[in-house]
C-alpha cells in the first residue's frame, strides 16, 4: 500500500535549524514506528524560505501538484493563512494540518473544515505570567525585548494577564535595532533605566542565544540581584539554559509543558526520544509526539484515504498528550493545558525547576484577545523562532 505523504513546509530557523528532524521523531515514536524506518506515513520536507507568505505559497503549491501529497503541513504564521486555506479548499481530497508556537493569537475569520492546529499556545503562557506577576508584586514591571519580539502578540499578552489581575500599567523597553550588527544587544541605557526606576519585577523576552546574552548581562550587574526576573517560556527549557546554568541563576516564569512532570504518558515520551536520539526533547518534539498519538488513532481511514471520515474525527478528537488534553480543531477552540507558574534555580550541577503556583488561563473567546489582536496590526509574517 502507497504511504500517505505528509509534505511539510519548513522555514529556516537560525535558533532551531534541526526542527525538522526533531519533529519527525517526535512525529514517528509517536505513532509507534521508528524513526528512519519505512513507515505507513511518510513525512517530506520542503523549503519555504523565512517563512513569509510568498515563499510559503509557493512551497505549498509544489507540494500539492507536483509532489502529489495527500497533507500540506508545516510550521507556519496566521498570516498565511488565508491564502493557504483558499488552496486547500480548492481540492476535495486536500488536508491541511500545520503547527505553530502560538505567538500569535488564533483570531481567524474563517474556520476550514479542511484545515487543523497543532498550537503550542505561548501566548496563553504569557498572559499567565502577567496574570500572576500583578498579583504577586502589586506594582508595575518593566518588559525588555528586542524589536524582533514585539511583532508578534507575546507582550501584548502578557499585558492582558496584567490587566485581567486588576493592573493597568507595564513599562517597556525596546531595544534599537543595528542593521549593522542585528545581533548587538545595546541595552546598557535600558540597564540604567531599570536600575534607577526600580520596577517591581523585569520581564525579559527574548528568542535563542539573545537569550542567553541578556542573562549573562544581567548577571553582570550586583544590584540586579534584588529584582525579580521573569522570563518567556522558552527561554526556560533545558535546551537553553544548559549554556547558561553556572551563573546561578533565579528565574520565575510560565510553562504550557513541563518536561520534569512525573505524569506516565509525559515520562514516557521523554524516555523514548532520549532513547532514540541521546538528546532531551524540545517543543518541537513535543509536538511532532503529539502529532504521532493523533494520526495513530486515525491510521485506519488515512490509509484508505477516506478524508471525509479523517476530517470529521478531526474535529471532534481530544488526545491525552505529554502535556494534557489537546485538540486540533479551530472552530472548536484549542484547549490549553494547565499552566505552570514556576521558579527555577541554575547552578553548575543542574537545573531546579519548582512549580509555585497554577496559571490563569485566557479566554480566546473574549473582548481581551480582540483587544490584542487589534492593538497588534503590523508584525512579521514568519513563524515565531523562524529567523
Amino acid at each position: 500500500m502507497t504511504p500517505i505523504k505528509i509534505g511539510f513546509l519548513t522555514p529556516y530557523s537560525s535558533i532551531y535549524p534541526n526542527f525538522f528532524p526533531h519533529l519527525a521523531t517526535g512525529f514517528y515514536l509517536g505513532l509507534g514506528q521508528k524513526p528512519g524506518r519505512r513507515s505507513d506515513i511518510e513525512l517530506i520536507p520542503e523549503f519555504a524560505g523565512s517563512g513569509g507568505i510568498s515563499s510559503v505559497i509557493e512551497a505549498a503549491k509544489k507540494l500539492l501538484n507536483f509532489t502529489n501529497v495527500d497533507i500540506v503541513s508545516g510550521m507556519i504564521s496566521y498570516r498565511s493563512l488565508p491564502n493557504l486555506v483558499q488552496l486547500i479548499d480548492n481540492r476535495k481530497d486536500a488536508l491541511g494540518f500545520f503547527f505553530d508556537m502560538g505567538e500569535m493569537l488564533p483570531s481567524f475569520d474563517y474556520h476550514s473544515p479542511n484545515v487543523f492546529f497543532n498550537s503550542h499556545q505561548l501566548y496563553q503562557s504569557q498572559y499567565a505570567l502577567g496574570y500572576w506577576a500583578q498579583k504577586e508584586y502589586q506594582q508595575p514591571g518593566l518588559i525588555i525585548t528586542p524589536i524582533y519580539n514585539s511583532g508578534y502578540h507575546l507582550h501584548t499578552s502578557f499585558q492582558a494577564g496584567i490587566s485581567a489581575a486588576g493592573g493597568n500599567t507595564v513599562l517597556q523597553s525596546v531595544i534599537p535595532y543595528n542593521t549593522n550588527n542585528p545581533h548587538h544587544l545595546d541595552i546598557e541605557s535600558i540597564f540604567d533605566k531599570i536600575r534607577k526606576e526600580a520596577p517591581a519585577y523585569v520581564h525579559a523576552l527574548f528568542v535563542g542565544p539573545q537569550g542567553n546574552e541578556f542573562l549573562n548581562l544581567w548577571k553582570s550587574k550586583s544590584w540586579t540581584k534584588d529584582i525579580p526576573l521573569l522570563v518567556a517560556e522558552n527561554m526556560l527549557y533545558p535546551d537553553m539554559l544548559t549554556d547558561v546554568k553556572h551563573l546561578e541563576l533565579n528565574l520565575y516564569g510560565a510553562m504550557l509543558w513541563n518536561p520534569n512532570a512525573e505524569h506516565k504518558i509525559n515520562k514516557q515520551f521523554v524516555k523514548k526520544f532520549k532513547q532514540n536520539t541521546g538528546q532531551p526533547p524540545n517543543l518541537y518534539a513535543l509536538q511532532g509526539y503529539e502529532t504521532g498519538l493523533l494520526f495513530k488513532e486515525l491510521l485506519r481511514p488515512l490509509k484508505k484515504r477516506q478524508w471525509d471520515v479523517v476530517k470529521e474525527k478531526l474535529q471532534k478528537m481530544n488526545i491525552e498528550s505529554p502535556r494534557g488534553l489537546k485538540n486540533f480543531c479551530s472552530k472548536e477552540g484549542f484547549i490549553t493545558p494547565d499552566i505552570d507558574i514556576v521558579k527555577i534555580k541554575t547552578n553548575n550541577s543542574g537545573i531546579y525547576n519548582t512549580i509555585i503556583d497554577i496559571g490563569k488561563k485566557m479566554n480566546e473567546n473574549n473582548p481581551i484577545t480582540n483587544h490584542i489582536v487589534g492593538e497588534l496590526d503590523s508584525g512579521w509574517v514568519n513563524p515565531y523562532l523562524c529567523i
